[in-house]
Order: structure tokens, then C-alpha cells, then sequence
């Protein structure tokens, strides 16, 4: 799991646990799902993609500013050298990796849904 991943949801985790603990004297006349006082802003887009030497690894999350992360779906493209078109290698919820294949000594990758040129990665 990437840093930023753990990171937020280790703040997630404590948040719950605050809020539970902070219920319990009401003798259990709470519901978890009871909505905010105000609605939470996330606004803010948090995107990576990474190159762990054996793996391309992306991340796609929506920021709240109460604290709150929404993982989005992400998509990993390969382009082929051959035809120059893009093809989709790995899809996910918030976070996507895939384990380098094939016996060109370099391929380009990118997220999909962008017009990047790519990164071109050792990825063997």
C-alpha cells in the first residue's frame, strides 16, 4: 500500500474511532450514517503513478476538507510500439498496478482518460 494511501486512511480509521467512542455514553442512540451538519467540500484531486522497478502503480483519490477520501476509478495504458495506440493494462478503485511484462527493454505507460505523451519506464 503507497504512503499516501496509508496515510489517509490511518486518519480515516482514527476519525471513525473517535466518533464511536464519543457515541458510546449516548447508550447506543446513534447511527453511523446520520448526515453531516454541513456537506464536506472535496474538491481537491490527488493523482499518481509510480515506477516500483517491477510495477506501475497508480492512484486516483478525491480530497475532502474534512478530512475524507473518496477513491475514483484509474486506468494504467501501455502504448504499443508497434500500431502507437494506447490499450488499457490495469484498472482499479483508488489504486491500480501492474507487474511489467513483455522483452522490450522499455515501455511507455500513462493514465487513462489523459492526452499524456506517456512515461517512458525500464519496465521489462
Amino acid at each position: 500500500m503507497s504512503p499516501f494511501l496509508t496515510r489517509h486512511l490511518t486518519k480515516l480509521t482514527r476519525a471513525a474511532a473517535v466518533g464511536v467512542l464519543a457515541a458510546l455514553p449516548l447508550g447506543g442512540a446513534f447511527a453511523l450514517s446520520a448526515p453531516a451538519a454541513h456537506a464536506d467540500k472535496c474538491t481537491e484531486l490527488s493523482v499518481a503513478m509510480e515506477f516500483t522497478g517491477t510495477h506501475v502503480v497508480a492512484e486516483k483519490f478525491r480530497i475532502c476538507e474534512g478530512g475524507g477520501v473518496i477513491p475514483l476509478s484509474v486506468s494504467i495504458q501501455q502504448k504499443d510500439p508497434a500500431s502507437g495506440l494506447w490499450k488499457t493494462v490495469a484498472t482499479g478503485v483508488g489504486g491500480a498496478g501492474y507487474a511489467c511484462k513483455g522483452s522490450s527493454p522499455s515501455k511507455r505507460y500513462r493514465l487513462a482518460g489523459t492526452t499524456s505523451a506517456g512515461v517512458l519506464l525500464p519496465c521489462a
